[in-house]
């Protein structure tokens, strides 16, 4: 048997939720971006992007949260 067809046999006895949470790490492993939205949850907005739930945009405080990525760019370009 391959590792592929063991992978196939493994796969079909996860949950829904183990699928996920290993969609998500093979995905970070190989640099992938993927849609990871439960399905009924796929609201968009005009660019097509999934739109965050309310008050995920806003620190406690109230101020616009802060471009995270944009923040990890800067340190490593400084390294």
């Amino acid at each position: 048997m391959t590792a592929k067809e063991r992978l196939h046999q493994l796969v079909d006895t996860l949950t829904d939720g183990e699928a996920e949470d290993a969609l998500r790490l093979l995905a970070a492993e190989r640099g992938m971006l993927i849609d990871t939205a439960p399905q009924g949850a796929t609201d968009k907005d005009e660019s097509g992007l999934a739109t965050l739930p309310d008050g995920w945009g806003t620190t406690l405080t109230g101020e616009p949260m802060p471009d995270v990525a944009a923040a990890v760019r800067r340190s490593r370009a400084v390294h």
